[in-house]
């Protein structure tokens, strides 16, 4: 900082008049100092006044009073005020203000200015950072000037031109080689201030520097510390800050949303509070190694919420040391989507894995199908034109009316056989073609077994095989559709007679309850394995399936009982063992939603 003698003045400077009100002695001299300025008109003036040690004693009681003023505040605006309250106590002066560099705006602005009765604002104007201003010239070139006679100074323009001064003191504020702003007092009357009052705002700017600067340097750690708590605030990854105990000393909204816990309920607590019980050792053995520098990366860490839900994290964290003591910075990103969209992925490649197998599954039975069909419908199709060539070439009628009679019976029969193997086919296509195929009314279920044993009885007969029906007469008038629920039996019926021995008792049972009602049919054949029951409804599946097998058929029949029940909203189940016959069931509600 440079001293009172110091001070520039412009070569041949004029020397000012004192003002009348108050007599001093005044040497009004040239500098020898640089002066970028011509020597046309008086702007600088250097006044001398010769001062006592009493003046020096003042001086300094002035500026320890000033530095006990301002050395406890923190607050600019405080600091401010202080030092126009505090100056002046010791200089008497009209207007004073202090103008604060702005680097960003390269310039300074007037803060808190101060005028005689106490009158102060607040933020002030606006001054540019050149030499056309007097303000401007002593924060470039760091000199603290005087002016006797501002009148008498053309060089600048005013920057408060309009309050009138006629003397002033414009001192820089350098802190550390750095600028911080000026310090300016001015009065109304010409030759006011003295090299004293110069000196003692030299002295005063120097406290008034480091006081700015420990302000400004608080200010920007508390602007720091507010983006830090923005950036913590409104990160979307999730950061916490953990002791070398373990304990949360920091975590954003992030990790509150996550784990659904307030901050008041994490801070202090240890991390184990949204670890698994299970996952407590790997938990510690990885905050330790990280703790230790050992690793930095934790991939797919699954961490419990309050509620306890999972969410699935991959963490990020280093070590950093605040005053000496080691925490660990921890950035953690929600991959629980990600996680799931990979194990749903997994589940449909195996999915497509499946399908490609059944797909292959079903090749085969195409296979196993046309060779299946072909002898089913080769068989009665050999029949009927056997016996329909030979009664043809019986042109003379040599064939006995009776015999002629029986040949016609078989093709009847035969062709039957041929026209219900057609049938089952198209009934199975049109029932996984259409879900909507159902004609439904209003009837009695019992009348529908009923009709079912009738249209079995036959078949029954030629297998020498007993039909018994067990119906529950409080079965409530139900919806359902009345063809295909008799399919559903007639197909059940003839399955149970074309198995049981000759001889035998099939049983067809009705009863309700549970909001449903049962159908059952029963019959006391050679039953079916454990393992062969989850066969007993796929396509063309028959037990003694193969071109060599007893019985007839495609093997579609339970396959259409299903489809039926499963159209009716219903279930179909069968209870056997091998030896001791099987029992078939399904079930249908007594109540359906459209």
């Amino acid at each position: 900082m440079s001293s009172a003698n110091e001070t520039q003045t412009p070569p041949n400077a004029p020397a000012e008049a004192g003002n009348g009100d108050r007599e001093r002695p005044v040497d009004c001299r040239e500098t020898d100092r640089m002066n970028p300025y011509d020597d046309s008109d008086a702007s600088f003036v250097y006044c001398d006044v010769r001062g006592d040690r009493s003046d020096e004693e003042r001086q300094l009681a002035a500026v320890m009073e000033i530095a006990n003023a301002i050395s406890s505040r923190l607050d600019l605006n405080q600091i401010l005020s202080a030092i126009s309250r505090e100056l002046s106590k010791v200089i008497e002066y009209d207007i004073g203000c202090v103008a604060i560099y702005e680097k960003e705006r390269c310039g300074l602005f007037m803060r808190h200015v101060w005028r005689r009765g106490g009158e102060t604002t607040g933020e002030g104007r606006f001054v540019p950072l050149d030499d056309s201003n007097l303000v401007g010239w002593v924060a470039n070139h760091r000199k603290p000037v005087l002016r006797c006679n501002i009148p008498a100074d053309g060089r600048f323009r005013e920057i408060m031109k309009e309050d009138g001064l006629k003397s002033d003191i414009v001192v820089p504020l350098v802190a550390k080689d750095t600028l911080v702003g000026t310090v300016n007092v001015g009065s109304y009357e010409l030759n006011h201030f003295s090299d004293f009052d110069l000196d003692l705002v030299v002295r005063f700017s120097k406290l008034t520097s480091i006081a700015i600067e420990k302000c400004q340097l608080l200010r920007e750690l508390d602007d720091l510390g507010e983006k830090y708590r923005l950036l913590m605030k409104n990160a979307s990854e999730i950061i916490v800050i953990l002791n070398a105990q373990g304990e949360f000393v920091e975590c954003n909204r992030a990790m509150c949303e996550i784990s659904g816990y307030r901050p008041d309920e994490l801070i202090g607590r240890s991390m184990f509070l949204v670890t698994f019980p299970e996952r407590m050792d790997e938990a510690k053995r990885h905050f330790f190694q990280m703790l230790r520098g050992e690793i930095t990366r934790i991939s797919e860490v699954p961490c419990r919420k309050k509620n306890g839900d999972i969410v699935v994290i991959d963490i990020s964290g280093g070590v950093m040391r605040i005053k000496g003591d080691p925490y660990v910075v921890l950035i953690a990103h929600d991959i629980t989507d990600r996680r799931a969209l990979q194990e749903r992925i997994t589940a449909q490649n195996d999915e497509l894995t499946e399908i490609n197998r059944k797909l292959r599954e079903l090749d085969d039975l195409k296979n196993e199908f046309l060779g299946r069909i072909s002898h089913e419908l080769r068989t009665p199709l050999s029949v009927i034109m056997a016996y329909t060539g030979t009664l043809l070439e019986d042109r003379d009628q040599t064939i006995d009316p009776q015999t002629r009679s029986e040949f016609l019976r078989i093709i009847d029969d035969h062709s039957n056989k041929l026209l219900g193997l057609i049938n089952d086919l198209l009934d199975l296509s049109r029932v996984e073609v259409s879900r909507t195929m159902l004609h439904k009314s209003e009837g009695s279920l019992n009348d529908i077994v009923k009709i079912s044993l009738r249209i079995a009885e036959p078949v029954a007969a030629q297998h020498r095989v007993e039909l018994v029906a067990e119906l529950d007469a409080a079965i409530p008038i139900m919806s359902f559709d009345p063809l295909r629920i008799r399919q559903a039996c007639v197909n059940l019926l003839g399955n149970a007679v074309k198995f049981s021995h000759d001889g035998g008792v099939v049983t067809i049972s009705s009863r309700g309850g549970d909001g449903e009602a049962v159908i059952s049919v029963t019959d006391h054949g050679a039953g079916i394995g454990k393992d062969e029951i989850p066969k007993l409804f796929e396509k063309f599946s028959q037990l003694d399936g193969g071109a060599s097998r007893e019985k007839d058929g495609l093997g579609i029949g339970l396959r259409l009982v299903k489809h039926y029940v499963e159209l009716h909203g219903g279930r179909i189940w069968v209870e056997s063992e091998a030896g001791k016959g099987s029992t078939f069931s399904f079930s249908i509600p007594c109540r359906q939603q459209e």
